[in-house]
């Protein structure tokens, strides 16, 4: 037997508004878990959302990382362990943090993300890290959030950096998942998944352009919904449904390799990713729909070359190197070898 869940949300300037209808049904009393800055900006429209219905017990820092040392911590917490629910507020981190405080308490959580930036609240996965925050695992749930409220309201007022890193993060899911399932024979929910990761790219190239200026204009419009739907719900559900060997390649590992490589600035997860998946498409050959994103990252300033994730093209050698390391390159249709993604970089560097 298979159990199989995937995703529900509501979307929407008044999301929280569902909250005691969705989650009423599994308790009274709510604990929020989240990041300073996301629940300075959701915690009080979800107090007023619930208020009378459901009790919100407590209200705690995640942590300053996606760890199991952080998860494990608010396990100890009593409004935590005595809590009927768990609302996780935030970004991916929170979010991961949270999912697998919850799982390991064997109590609902419900996801409030504050950021357009990843599928983190719809997934079953949680990519941990060490305290010194380097990678360390991608830990799975035996089930995905309950629920999901994305309030669109929220989303429009929180840093633009994330919702542009955020779509930056959203393409790499077709080209990826298209790529490590090559050739494989797939079960009917991998079939699910990958028809879905073919469809990713084509809304993203199409309005993402859009959905940045209306952002700036906070305009709660099609585009804009569209492409936060894009990047939270889309890929979230070809994650839940594609087994893990398939929902990252090589430009994760690139991202999960460029903190081991003298580098200038902070580079947020989503923009070093769509570095990585150009490198991607340049090593297996699709031109074609490489030069469409690297059009679509010309225009909207999205990471197309070495400098614009902090690397020097003298350390392009040890990226290679570490990324080849990953667990994210190991089931791939065909040997990558780091003089191939040497070259695919300095193909983009002659772009």
């Amino acid at each position: 037997m298979e159990n199989r869940f995937l995703p529900s949300y509501t979307i929407g300037p008044d999301a929280y508004d569902e909250i005691p209808a969705v989650c009423g049904k599994f308790g009274k009393t709510a604990v929020i878990i989240g990041g300073n800055k996301a629940r300075n900006a959701a915690e009080p429209l979800i107090r007023k959302a619930v208020e009378g219905k459901i009790s919100i017990t407590g209200s705690f820092l995640y942590g300053d990382d996606a760890t199991f040392e952080n998860a494990e911590k608010l396990m100890e917490i009593p409004e935590v362990r005595e809590a009927d629910m768990i609302f996780a507020v935030g970004g991916g981190r929170a979010c991961d943090t949270a999912k697998y405080t919850a799982e390991k308490l064997d109590k609902p959580i419900f996801t409030f993300p504050t950021l357009a930036s990843n599928c983190a609240s719809v997934t079953a996965v949680s990519v941990i890290y060490y305290p010194d925050h380097t990678y360390r695992a991608n830990w799975y749930r035996s089930r995905p959030p309950f629920h999901t409220f994305i309030n669109t309201r929220v989303l429009l007022h929180s840093p633009r950096e994330y919702f542009w890193a955020g779509i930056g993060d959203a393409l790499s899911k077709e080209y990826e998942v298209l790529f490590n399932s090559r050739g494989d024979r797939l079960t009917f929910l991998e079939t699910l998944g990958v028809r879905l990761a073919g469809s990713c790219s084509d809304g993203l190239l199409d309005m993402g352009e859009k959905a940045l200026s209306d952002f700036d204009q906070k305009l709660d419009s099609e585009e804009f919904r569209f492409v936060v739907q894009n990047i939270i719900i889309s890929t979230g559900l070809i994650s839940n449904c594609v087994p893990v060997i398939y929902n990252s390649s090589l430009a994760h590992a690139i991202y999960n390799s460029h903190n081991q490589v003298p580098h200038r600035g902070h580079h947020l997860h989503g923009a070093v990713v769509c570095y990585g998946t150009l490198v991607l498409l340049t090593l297996d050959g699709q031109k074609e729909e490489r030069d469409r994103m690297l059009a679509f990252t010309k225009k909207t300033a999205l990471p197309h070359r070495l400098e614009d994730i902090g690397i020097d093209r003298k350390d392009a050698s040890a990226l290679a190197g570490y990324a080849l390391e990953k667990p994210d390159v190991k089931h791939v249709p065909y040997e990558i070898r780091k003089d191939e993604i040497l070259k695919a970089m300095d193909e983009l560097e002659g772009l």
